[in-house]
């Protein structure tokens, strides 16, 4: 039986798009609930995890200050907000990202609405599936936990990572096991370490997923994303990685925090897999440092091996430096990769690198074009047929081609006429704080697992 989806649809006007019936011929069966007054939407609000889907023409949405009741509800929506626009409007999706919309369309893009749609309704059963597995403390495999009480009284179980040793972490074999709570010793930290270790200690570390969108439609649909750090500072806004790693990476404790994610982002990775998402894949970055121990690679090939996650479903994203300076690290990681069907990328090639991938890529399965590609093809300082000649010479190697940073419709047949297999950045997806559109929750680490 198809479980029936509820969408609430705050005006009437998307009323007569005929929403329900276009959908139920996808096999998506819904109940479409159609208000227009702010008691209406008060009372819907009143129980909002009874809706998958919110259609909201724009100017209802200001008039209703519906942006207020969105912030006092919180996490509590686990619908996705899809604004619905007339065809003078001049409102864009990165706009109605500010306001907390997934998507903006156009009134009578019937077509472009129902795939959005279907979209953010699967989106809205992924959300509410992390959510119930953060609740019930699902997330945390093969750990000794001990239950916590957040701010807001849920229970919550707090895994963290024991010291991979007492000294540096790539001088002695790592622990694997996980436990509740690790000595913390902050004499003679600098202050920039100090700062960087509380705001760990505090369990700011925290986890974002961004969607890799396919270019083409590929034969095996994956859902792929790749899991993104960032730590939250003294006000809780995030920080982006360029402003803590450095510190980091100078305190050596880089591995510490490349196991954390890479640990964290298999057991997400399994539970998705096990509620039914089994073509889920995951990109997880890890530094060049850590591929100087060899200790750290055996213990990500260690918890590589024990995941229950299906072959292909994880790829390690390396920057094109680990190849040069760490040669030895790469090929071991690269080899315990391989049992599982696992994959190795290569972030930040240049058009030129023919010759790299004939020398490097047996090692590798896909590979990332960076801003400064994706950018010089916008702007005319790169050329056309150099990135065709670097796509054809990945593909002959049978690596897959992803262009990061795409931020410009002006890209897209750039990227098709070379035969770039997927794209990932704001023009098709722009983080949330909260939610990852398309609409995967952030996880965080409650906890510190740094002991200095």
């Amino acid at each position: 039986m198809i479980e029936e989806k509820h969408i609430l649809c705050v005006d009437p006007e998307p009323v007569k798009l005929r929403i329900p019936a276009l959908l139920n011929r996808r096999g998506i069966k819904v109940a479409l609930t159609a208000i227009s007054s702010q008691d209406a939407l008060d009372q819907a609000l009143r129980e909002p995890g009874r809706w998958d889907l919110v259609l909201c023409e724009a100017g209802c949405f200001f008039d209703l200050a519906f942006d207020e009741r969105l912030e006092s509800i919180g996490d509590g929506l686990d619908a996705s907000m899809v604004l619905v626009k007339p065809r003078d409007s001049q409102l864009s999706p990165a706009e109605g990202y500010r306001w907390g919309a997934a998507d903006v369309v156009m009134v009578g893009d019937t077509d472009h609405l129902l795939m959005v749609c279907e979209r953010e309704l699967s989106n809205a059963v992924l959300r509410r599936r992390l959510r119930q597995l953060e609740q019930s403390g699902a997330m945390v495999a093969e750990a000794t936990p001990r239950e916590r009480r957040r701010d807001d009284g849920r229970g919550m179980v707090i895994p963290t990572i024991t010291d991979l040793s007492k000294g540096r972490a790539e001088e002695s074999e790592p622990q694997t096991e996980f436990v509740a709570e690790t000595t913390v010793h902050e004499a003679g930290l600098p202050p920039d370490q100090l700062r960087i270790k509380s705001l760990i200690d505090d369990g700011g570390l925290t986890l974002e997923f961004q969607p890799i969108v396919p270019l083409k439609a590929p034969d095996q649909p994956r859902s792929q994303f790749e899991a993104l750090v960032r730590l939250k500072d003294e006000s809780g806004e995030l920080m982006l990685p360029g402003d803590f790693l450095p510190t980091i990476v100078q305190a050596g404790w880089m591995g510490k925090i490349d196991l954390w994610i890479y640990r964290r982002a298999l057991t997400i990775l399994e539970e998705l897999q096990r509620a039914g998402r089994t073509n889920a894949m995951l990109f997880v970055n890890l530094a060049s440092e850590t591929l100087r121990s060899s200790a750290l690679i055996k213990a990500i090939g260690g918890f590589t091996a024990a995941a229950r996650i299906s072959p292909g479903s994880i790829v390690v994203e390396l920057h094109r430096d680990a190849f040069m300076r760490e040669p030895e690290g790469v090929e071991q990681l690269a080899e315990l990769l391989r049992l599982g069907g696992h994959g190795l990328l290569l972030e930040d090639p240049g058009v030129g690198d023919c010759r790299f991938l004939e020398r490097h890529g047996g090692l590798m399965t896909h590979i990332k074009l960076n801003r400064k590609i994706t950018r010089g093809l916008v702007e005319g300082g790169i050329d056309q047929r150099a990135l065709d000649h670097l796509v054809r010479c990945a593909h002959a190697r049978d690596i897959r081609v992803i262009a990061l940073a795409v931020e410009s419709a002006r890209l897209l047949p750039m990227l098709f006429t070379a035969g770039v297999d997927a794209i990932q950045g704001h023009f098709v997806s722009m983080p949330y704080q909260d939610l990852m559109y398309p609409a995967v929750q952030r996880i965080e680490s409650e906890s510190s697992f740094i002991d200095t």
